[in-house]
Parts: structure tokens; C-alpha cells; sequence
């Protein structure tokens, strides 16, 4: 794929989901769903797609701790959403990431599809940005145990 056909893919996908695509000079196609930042970068190549999910910035003195809920999520949530969370310090921006590969067989409304599932799973991590003592626990997963009485 191409950079104008990943110009096209992006407007359509943008269509789909019924906002406004931005394409920057650098080649990245940024969307705001439901009031959530999506950047979407082109790897020629590599023929793939990476998703970025803005997830807000963190107080400085929140740092610490909303990467910690980054990691926990990480942990219980490596396996669901084929993504991971991730810390950005020089803005201090939590942050969503996903890769699609094979980019060129990925129709539009698969990728307005999983853009939209994104953004609906990390409502809770967002939450964890502006309040990391929100615990990140929420449901019991077999990590919890796996090191149980072994690290002392």
C-alpha cells in the first residue's frame, strides 16, 4: 500500500466512523473518536499499520503511578486486545499501541471497526491517567497467583 492509498484508506475510515480525518505532513492520519485522539501511522515496507490511542497526559506528580496501572494493565490485558499500553515521558502521555500487519488486506470497516474497539477499551485506562489510584485489578486473572509466596 501505497501513501495515497493509505490517504484513501484513512478518509473512508474516517467515513465510516463518521469523523474527520487528518493527515499530516509526516504521512499520519489522526482522528478524534468520541473525543479521543487516534493516530494511525503507515509502514510502507512493512506493509502494516500502528495505532496510537491517546490516553491523556499525567499530572508530574502522577507519573509513577499511572505507569504502574500501565504496567498491572499490561499484565491482565496483554492477551485481549492484541495491544499495549505505554508511557511517553517527554510529554508525559499514556498511551495505547496496536499493530495491524498486512495492512493492504485489512478492509476499511475492519479498521473503523478496531479503531472504534480501542478507544471503548481503554475508557478505563484513561480513567487510570487522571486518577491512578484507581485500581487497575478490576477482575481476577491467573497472573494474580503466579508468583504467590515465591518472591519472598
Amino acid at each position: 500500500m501505497n501513501t495515497t492509498e493509505f490517504e484513501d484508506v484513512c478518509r473512508a475510515t474516517a467515513d465510516a466512523l463518521r469523523v474527520e480525518a487528518r493527515l499530516d505532513a509526516d504521512g499520519r492520519c489522526s482522528l478524534s473518536i468520541d473525543g479521543v485522539e487516534v493516530l494511525v501511522d503507515h509502514d510502507e515496507e512493512g506493509d502494516a499499520f500502528a495505532c496510537y490511542v491517546d490516553l491523556g497526559s499525567a499530572e508530574p506528580f502522577n507519573r509513577a503511578g499511572v505507569c504502574e496501572q500501565l504496567l498491572a494493565l499490561n499484565l491482565s490485558e496483554h492477551a485481549q486486545h492484541g495491544g499495549s499500553y505505554a508511557f511517553e515521558p517527554q510529554f508525559s502521555r499514556a498511551i495505547f499501541c496496536a499493530n495491524f500487519a498486512e495492512a493492504s488486506v485489512l478492509g476499511v470497516d475492519e479498521l473503523a471497526d478496531l479503531l472504534r474497539y480501542y478507544v471503548d477499551k481503554t475508557e478505563h485506562a484513561r480513567r487510570v491517567v487522571v486518577d491512578p489510584s484507581i485500581d487497575s485489578h478490576r477482575t481476577e486473572d491467573s497472573t494474580s497467583c503466579l508468583f504467590a509466596g515465591r518472591l519472598a
